[in-house]
């Protein structure tokens, strides 16, 4: 083909036009109109009226070897027009695209359909209990050897009824999954959607993670100006899971509108936008300095979330009791405690550097939907309660105390494995700013991640390294005496209700079975040891490092053999189950939609749910009819939960997200919310002019 037979001034010479109306063959579908290399029906969902809105439909057919436009027909061609203005009771329509076919003829790109295609439409009926008439003109053209202009006017008339299914309705269906929706919708993630560049040379690079291989992916831009850019370079990592699109635009780029950026991979399509003058994506136009700030509070706020505070008990105990020693030691031992977390946050930074270049699911305390994990934490927390009330006096090895050169370096090895136990439990917490740095840190390299994660660990530090540079304060707390006795064993309750917490997330995320038995060998773990303090010196006593042992492992290997971690779906009667593509066609119908990205483990969740979601005034406003609850529940893996927090550049819970009119694309919420918060999100997102009413 040349170009002069594609380009559209030349439709006015060809003499293939088809020129005719169609009748209604049957109820739900008119006749075709057209000829043997192109023609084209109206097709609708149902029989009759019987509702406000309608779905209907525009087939075309394409002989072998023709080929008709897309919205954006690209360098040459031209787009259907489409004309409902005589039709009778529609207020108006909204047409879908499915994504298009790229077609490159001699250096010119094209955006095509082949064969069969439904273009999905959504009418809106003005009275749902009277008749209506479609009419509608369709102009488009058709191209092969020759580009043919077409012209038909199609008529169905529809009477009032009860909606009854049409038999065309599965190819409306259909014609549906292949119109591109969000990202998420398709379990695809974009990292970033960077414009470079500056003068007459620019260049977009878009960033993208999938759950699935990316087989064929192409990116079509729209509205870059006169030019139609080619397609683009494909970087593929990852086992096929990371791709790099980059794509040449013109140098001059409007400023004015977002690009319009539609990606296609074989039968998966998804479309999103940037601007001109856009520096990355969302967690990317965070500086590095307000990254490392936010790492930095977030760090100090961990020490007041609730699942630091059974640790931090241990530590308050520890100062009690060396208040009135020497200064060094109290020194020595707050600096080891703040070495202890400092240097798990490090390993915790190491572990996703090295998961991120395998490409694994990231996500900040995705380790408490491991069952080994928590069975580890559990045994380890009993221990800790039971060297409270005296029943297993927990030491440092001999062998690492002959490291430790001499006992007051002892106490330190204590605190600082003190320090990283304080981390660990510190993770399903997602305090304020906390998730702002991991989400951005985790979207950068490895050095941004171990230097954000040090900052986290300095922040959380701060109140011993505070002790540390004055270590007077400490001799402010009571002096030893018996009241530490019930301290101490008040602090054992506290370790013993973290383990039961421990085992009721256990319980959700590997079953009642694995839960029960850990349950009874902890307990076991701590009749021992109990029968021991009374039996102490008799032939019971001979084996008891070794069934200690047994019993403190024997948790850790039941979990291990537990089964792989399914997916878990919330049955709570006014949420429902988060689905993406349902999110989606709420938001198109004008819904106002709440997200909830939640987990057992998350406490922050849990707070978040009991001072905000049961509050009456949410409640009142949640239950308004135009508002949609869904409730994601991330207690076990579920990679489209990972897939939608990476959408918001969060890589930690809680995550609540508000939809609406006003906000189609989503807007996230703070980590902890407030009544007030949640209301004011919910009305913005719903408010709406005339001209943002209805979803394109």
């Amino acid at each position: 083909m040349t170009l002069a037979r594609v380009r559209l001034p030349l439709f006015a010479l060809c003499l293939g036009t088809a020129l005719s109306t169609g009748g209604a063959a049957h109820a739900a579908a008119t006749g075709w109109v057209g000829d043997k290399h192109a023609a084209v029906r109206l097709i609708t969902s149902v029989e009759d009226v019987a509702g406000a809105t309608l779905d209907a439909g525009l087939e075309f057919r394409f002989a072998d070897g023709w080929h008709g436009y897309w919205r954006t027909p690209g360098d040459a061609g031209v787009p259907p027009q489409i004309d409902w203005s005589r039709s009778d009771n529609v207020a108006g329509a909204d047409v879908a695209w499915p994504a298009p076919h790229r077609l490159v003829i001699e250096g010119l790109q094209n955006y095509t359909y082949e064969g069969r295609v439904v273009l999905p439409i959504k009418l809106r009926i003005k009275n749902s209990t009277a008749a209506a008439r479609i009419e509608v003109g369709v102009s488009y053209a058709a191209c092969s050897d020759v580009c043919v202009p077409y012209q038909a006017n199609l008529t169905l008339p529809l009477s009032p009824g009860a909606g009854t299914p049409a038999t065309e309705a599965p190819l409306i269906d259909q014609a549906k999954t292949r119109v591109p929706g969000t990202p998420q919708a398709v379990q695809i993630d974009v990292i970033r959607a960077v414009i470079g560049g500056h003068g007459s040379a620019h260049t977009l690079t878009v960033d993208l993670r999938s759950v699935e291989p990316f087989m064929r992916p192409d990116l079509i831009v729209e509205g870059a100006g006169n030019v139609i850019p080619a397609a683009p370079a494909v970087d593929l990592q990852d086992n096929r899971r990371s791709a790099q699109l980059t794509v040449a635009l013109p140098g001059s780029l409007p400023t004015d509108h977002p690009l319009t950026l539609t990606f296609v991979d074989q039968d998966r399509a998804a479309e999103f936008s940037t601007t001109a003058n856009s520096a990355g994506a969302a967690s990317a136009g965070l500086g590095m300095l307000a990254a490392l700030l936010s790492a930095l509070l977030g760090g100090i706020i961990l020490n007041l979330m609730p699942c630091v505070l059974p640790v931090l008990s241990i530590k308050l105990f520890a100062f009690t009791r060396h208040a009135s020693e020497g200064l060094r030691v109290i020194r020595l031992g707050a600096l080891a405690t703040a070495g202890g977390i400092t240097f798990s946050f490090l390993l915790i930074a190491l572990s996703l550097v090295i998961l991120k270049w395998f490409g694994a699911t990231l996500g900040w305390g995705i380790q408490f939907q491991q069952p080994w994990f928590l069975a580890g934490m559990a045994t380890v927390t009993v221990l800790f309660a039971a060297s409270f009330f005296e029943l297993l006096p927990i030491a440092v090895p001999s062998s690492m105390v002959a490291l430790a050169l001499g006992p007051t370096h002892h106490l330190a090895l204590e605190a600082f494995l003190a320090g990283a136990f304080a981390t660990l439990l510190a993770t399903p917490c997602s305090a304020p700013f906390v998730g702002t740095a991991v989400g951005f840190a985790l979207t950068q390299g490895p050095s941004e991640i171990l230097t954000i994660f040090l900052c986290l660990g300095i922040g959380m530090s701060l109140p011993y390294l505070t002790a540390a540079v004055f270590p007077g304060c400490v001799r402010w707390l009571p002096r030893p005496g018996r009241w530490m006795i019930l301290l101490r064993q008040a602090l054992g309750v506290l370790l013993l209700g973290t383990a039961v917490w421990l085992l009721f997330i256990l319980w959700s995320t590997a079953g009642a079975l694995v839960a029960a038995t850990t349950s009874i060998l902890l307990v076991a773990l701590i009749g021992f040891r109990a029968l021991l303090r009374f039996w102490e010196g008799t032939i019971l006593s001979r084996g008891s490092r070794a069934a200690t042992a047994i019993l403190a492992v024997a948790p850790l290997v039941v979990s291990i053999s537990a089964a792989s971690p399914t997916f878990h779906t919330s049955a709570e009667p006014r949420w429902q189950t988060f689905d993406p593509v349902a999110l989606q066609r709420l938001v198109g119908e004008g819904k106002t939609v709440l997200v909830d990205v939640t987990a057992t483990w998350c406490l922050t969740c849990k707070v978040n749910e009991l001072t905000v979601f049961e509050n009456d005034r949410v409640l009142s406003r949640l239950d308004q009819p135009d508002v949609v609850r869904m409730r994601a529940d991330w207690t076990r893996p579920d990679p489209a939960i990972a897939m939608y927090l990476r959408h918001f550049a969060r890589f930690g819970i809680p995550l609540d997200v508000v939809y609406g009119p006003h906000q189609p694309q989503g807007e996230p919420l703070p980590e902890l919310l407030t009544p007030g918060t949640l209301i004011r999100a919910l009305d913005h997102v719903a408010a709406s002019t005339s001209a943002e009413a209805h979803l394109h």
